[in-house]
């Protein structure tokens, strides 16, 4: 855990999946509507066991879609993640936080078809995830660009944090898994939201019951909203 009191927050980098959208995996939730859940488990285990880097995991499973599927395209996922709604609280939560001067960011695991959704609808200017590969046709292709892998949250908020100026007592994590844990690492104050593992809650400067209950929990730490009390 940090001391909260040194934190003058003005950068929140949130986790989507889970966070900010009710599904635990963007990845699994594809895996499930599209019927490669066996794949999907087999393809976690492997790199859990550290058989293959993030690339070959990222490979492996857009491959099982584009086998179960063939020709599946962008707008085919973009068609299956309108379906997952962005959590009510979200919208009042990056609204107070934006009022009070505080950028917001989405830092994800997830895929980019649903975050680069979540931030447009959210009016976030700043996001990162990996980000999938498709054809002049807008065929999905196996591979990808691990922008951010899954569990390497803490180099992209310090890459985030660097790219608009802010230093790391600036910045606070908010997420709600094992993925997150670097990221909440690395920043000056960490916020677990419906977390899943008990990693989390004993990282977390606070708990959050929901996202405005964090975002009201991040302004006690902002140095904008210390100037203007």
């Amino acid at each position: 855990m940090h001391d909260p009191g040194r934190c003058r927050i003005r950068l929140v980098a949130f986790d989507v999946d889970g966070v900010i959208v009710p599904i635990r995996s963007s990845w699994g939730y594809l895996h499930e509507r599209v019927g490669t859940t066996a794949e999907s488990s087999l393809n976690y285990r492997l790199f859990m066991e550290g058989r293959i880097g993030y690339w070959e995991w990222m490979f492996l499973d857009t491959l099982a879609w584009v086998e179960a599927v063939p020709g599946i395209t962008r707008w085919d996922l973009e068609q299956l993640f309108s379906e997952v709604p962005i959590n009510r609280d979200a919208y009042e939560a990056i609204h107070i936080l934006r009022e009070a001067g505080i950028e917001s960011a989405l830092v994800s695991g997830g895929v980019d078809v649903l975050v680069s959704r979540v931030a447009r609808e959210l009016g976030i200017r700043y996001w990162v995830s990996p980000v999938l590969s498709f054809d002049p046709w807008g065929r999905l292709v196996p591979g990808g660009e691990p922008r951010l892998e899954a569990d390497r949250k803490d180099r992209a908020v310090l890459s985030l944090a660097r790219r608009l100026g802010y230093s790391m007592r600036e910045v606070a994590f908010v997420g709600d898994s094992y993925w997150d844990l670097r990221g909440m690492r690395e920043a000056c104050l960490a916020i677990a939201v419906n977390p899943h593992d008990e990693r989390v809650v004993k990282e977390a400067d606070y708990v959050a019951k929901d996202l405005l209950d964090a975002a009201y929990f991040i302004l006690e730490h902002s140095y904008t909203w210390k100037r203007r009390g």
